[in-house]
């Protein structure tokens, strides 16, 4: 094994975690930078290179620890549970749904006819399969089942909602951007608890990534959708969601525990973990954790 190979498979984490910020926040920065004076036609082209930052930085993690193939083959495994597929259709729109429900209780109101129609649809989905799902090799296919290795499932799926939303910070400072107004702490809330979540349908498919990739696409296609139909005060629904968001995830820690967040060991995501040091020497397995993580 050569001497970067060994690094990264000791560093894997935190070897993510540095590309996939350098790979992101070069282009959005720069266009926040942009945005002061205009808006050059680039800005779109950069803004969808920086979106496409943690699977790059997967990718590049996968082939320099030599796990590419394997990786390559669990990322388009379609072979979850159908229960688990259902869940990950059905929670987004269960989540903002209650959301609205929520925020609708609280004073607020909700004007149909101001709802995308139903024709532009398939534009939105594919548009946030792009700009939203395609980021799961990352979170999910590589951070997720190193960093739960070593603290469990519920507290890597916190460790990696928080970055997860520091990575969106350049978002804040472009003007027009679904996130430009919003305040971060309370983005930043949902987003650790969609972590959670993420997780739980993660371990429950097995690490089959396809499953988390469609849990976000929808539910960042749901909120486009329904969010066109909000009227009133726009922090009042993302409380709404913060609410229900939390709540999901009560119930799976009460239900699963911390450990897995699921009822299945916790997978590996193509990603090997030998427990067999340089020298061919067997590790403790908690000395194989230890020198994988990334911690």
């Amino acid at each position: 094994m050569s001497p970067i190979s060994s690094f990264v498979r000791r560093h894997r984490f935190s070897t993510f975690v540095v590309l996939t910020f350098v790979l992101t926040w070069l282009p959005w920065l720069t266009v926040a930078w942009m945005l002061r004076t205009g808006r050059p036609p680039v800005v779109t082209t950069l803004v969808l290179i920086g979106g496409f930052g943690p699977f790059l930085a997967a990718l590049l993690v996968a082939a320099a620890g030599g796990d590419l193939r394997s990786w390559l083959r669990n990322l388009v495994d379609p072979g979850a549970p159908l229960r688990v597929w259902a869940a990950a259709v059905l929670v987004p729109v269960a989540l903002y749904v209650l959301a609205l429900g929520v925020f609708l209780l609280a004073g607020g109101s909700f004007d149909r006819t101001s709802v995308l129609p139903a024709a532009a649809i398939p534009a939105v989905v594919f548009a946030t399969f792009i700009r939203g799902g395609l980021e799961e090799p990352g979170w999910r296919g590589m951070a997720l089942p190193v960093l739960q290795r070593s603290v469990g499932a519920f507290w890597a799926s916190i460790v990696i909602g928080v970055i997860w939303a520091l990575w969106h910070v350049p978002l804040f400072l472009m003007p027009g951007s679904s996130q430009a107004g919003t305040p971060f702490w309370l983005y930043a809330s949902a987003v650790v608890g969609i972590s959670v979540i993420a997780t739980w349908l993660y371990n429950a498919a097995g690490g089959r990534v396809l499953v988390p990739v469609v849990f976000h696409t929808l539910s960042n296609a749901v909120s486009l959708t329904t969010a066109t139909g909000v009227v009133g005060d726009g922090v009042v629904s993302q409380v709404g969601l913060l609410v229900v968001v939390w709540a999901v995830v009560a119930v799976l820690v009460w239900r699963y525990g911390t450990d897995r967040l699921a009822s299945n060991p916790l997978p590996d995501g193509g990603l090997d973990f030998d427990t067999r040091d340089d020298s061919g020497r067997p590790r403790t397995p908690r000395g194989d954790v230890v020198g994988d993580d990334q911690a």
